[in-house]
Formats: C-alpha cells, structure tokens, sequence
C-alpha cells in the first residue's frame, strides 16, 4: 500500500488487491495429483521414459506434504528437463505437467511473471484436459494465469483466460456451482470432485474487472465490477463469507474515481470501511479512513478530510497501535503543510499578439 499522503491520490488503493482467493494454492499430500506410476523406478531406461525417471522425484519433492528443497535449483532441474520432451516429441500431457510445476515454483518464489509464462506454455501445450486425473490443475492454472500475467503487466494476455473463464461459467449461473471444494476419497489417490467453486469464479469475475482497470478502461471496468456487486453480495452472504466484498468495494472506489465520480467512490469506500470494521480488519479500516480523507482533500473539503484523519486517530488509540498513531501524526503534518501552501497564481493576462504585417 501507498503510504505517501496524496502523493498518487485514491490511487493508493492497496493496488485493486482482489480479496477473493482466485489463485488456488497448489494442493499438497494426499490430495496432489498422481505425476508418475509409483514403479518409476523399475522402468528400464529408454528415451521415452528418462524424462519420467527424473521428473518423478523432483515433483514427489514439490507436491508432497514437507518437502524440502531449493527454490533456484529446483527451477533449474525442471528447465533442464525441457529439451528432453523436445527431442523425444513427448505427449502434452507431459509437457503440460512440467510447465504446470515450473508455474508453482515460480508462484513460490514470488516471480510472477515467469509464473505466468510458465503457466501459458502449459495450457498452450494442452488446451484440453487430455486425462481426467488433470482437470483440476489444468482449471487451477487457467484461474492463476489470469493475476500472474496481470501482475507482470501482460494485461491483453491476462484479459484472454478471464474472459474466456467468464464465458464459460455466467454470472448468472454461479448458484449452481459448488459453494466448496469437495474431494473424493475412493480412488487411491483422491481427486477433486466439485469444482469449480463459487468463489473461484466470483474471483475470476473480479479479475476481470480489475485487468480492464489496468489497461485504462475504466468505464468498462466499472460496468464489470457493478455487474458482479449484486451476486456477489447475494452468494458471499449465503456462505457467510461478506468480508470478502472488500476488495471488490476498493475496485468500484477506484473505477469511480477515475470517472470522477467522487460521490459513488465515497460510497464504496464508507461500505468496505464498515465491513472492515465488523471484520475487525484494521490495515483495510486504516487505510479507507485514509482514502476517505484523500478524497475529501481533493474535493477541497479541509474539515472533512481532518475528521477523517480524526477518526483514524481515535481508532489507533482504542486499538493500542501506537505505530498507526505515528502515522496519523505524520498525516496531520503533512495535511497542514498542504492547507498553508497557497494556491497557485494564475499567470497575468496577456495582451493578444499583433498579426504580422
């Protein structure tokens, strides 16, 4: 979050952060997806199954509860294995599970661009589930791909998985999907059995919006976001999940505010801070009490903006936190010193230039 007062406005609104969980973690132990036979090991070895003898146990060591291992070392043992599927034209599947780990290591290690990369070679390598085994992940890794390349700035890349995601599962038609993820346990190795969730689409949904907002289509972002509001209040409240509207709120406060729609932005905001504060979720009441004020300051509404700033004092100080306290010190001065600066002269009139001759 921007900390700067007014430095970049109600732009500071924690960077349209989703609050609904969009990139499922990959799952680990017992409900990770089978990568290889467990007889690996006794294959003989041949140019067909050499990749699988050494990619065997570098996903065992990604996907398995506790596994331990080098973040940098592993991504070079995995990119290692690429020219080998190459040489040997591996099936897709293959390929796609090897881009599908490289992508999570990525995830991992907080490099979302080559995540995002990774995450496209793999769906390019197998546009379709080609085994049921591997629908989650390929589900999973369509949902993921969408922030990966948004947060790395691809955004016409991103908007291609959301509106596709958007397509194929409506809006209007989210009550009919799972409310969780449920997981069969009959077979040997369990496997998702409802997905997607609800709130795996409402994300991509919110995605959605948030990538038009990027590419500075704000109106159409707005509209995206707007049309999500109503079901999204309707099916978090069923599930009992209304704090997760926060994000959403910041991303209609922040699509009104580029319409300079300053009244509509207020609304928002005031929603998410009550919502925080039933929540009890201080960095999100922080931090709309102060675009509260930063957008008072900038509809020159002095009093206003200092009753804000008060009220976030009051709260730092029920709550205990004295850094919050600081900071709303650090407010005041700085507010103070912008009221004292004059506004700017406007330059004197000139006289109109006399036509050459």
């Amino acid at each position: 979050m921007r900390q700067q007062l007014l430095a970049q406005g109600i732009a500071a609104l924690a960077g349209l952060a989703a609050a609904m969980p969009t990139v499922a973690s990959a799952q680990a132990g017992r409900n990770a997806p089978a990568a290889v036979s467990s007889s690996a090991d006794a294959l003989p070895t041949t140019a067909s199954n050499n990749f699988e003898k050494r990619f065997a146990p570098l996903y065992a060591a990604v996907f398995s509860e506790g596994g331990r291992f080098s973040g940098s070392a592993m991504s070079a043992d995995l990119q290692a294995l690429e020219p080998l599927l190459k040489r040997t034209k591996a099936p897709p599947l293959d390929f796609f599970r090897l881009y599908y780990t490289q992508a999570t290591i990525f995830s991992r290690r907080g490099m979302t661009a080559e995540a995002g990369q990774a995450a496209q070679k793999a769906l390019v390598a197998m546009p379709k589930p080609s085994d049921p085994q591997w629908a989650y992940q390929h589900l999973e890794l369509s949902i993921a791909s969408i922030r990966w390349l948004a947060d790395s700035g691809r955004y016409e890349a991103a908007l291609k998985p959301a509106q596709a995601l958007a397509v194929q599962y409506p809006l209007a038609q989210i009550a009919k999907l799972p409310t969780q993820m449920r997981w069969d346990n009959s077979r040997p190795i369990p496997q998702p059995a409802d997905y997607p969730t609800q709130l795996q689409i409402l994300g991509v949904y919110e995605d959605l919006g948030y990538v038009l907002h990027e590419q500075g289509q704000y109106r159409q972002a707005l509209q995206t976001n707007q049309w999500l509001l109503p079901v999204a209040r309707e099916r978090l409240q069923a599930m009992g999940e209304t704090p997760r509207l926060r994000g959403l709120l910041a991303n209609l406060a922040q699509n009104s505010y580029k319409l300079g729609q300053m009244d509509a932005a207020r609304k928002y905001l005031q929603e998410r801070l009550q919502i925080a504060l039933g929540a009890g979720d201080h960095d999100t009441v922080y931090d709309s009490y102060f675009q509260l004020m930063v957008l008072a300051h900038e509809q020159n509404d002095p009093q206003q903006a200092r009753q804000w700033l008060s009220t976030y004092e009051q709260y730092a100080r029920a709550q205990g936190h004295s850094d919050q306290l600081a900071r709303a010190q650090q407010l005041r001065d700085e507010l103070n010193g912008r009221e004292a600066v004059p506004p700017p002269q406007q330059p004197a009139p000139q006289p109109p230039r006399q036509p050459k001759r």
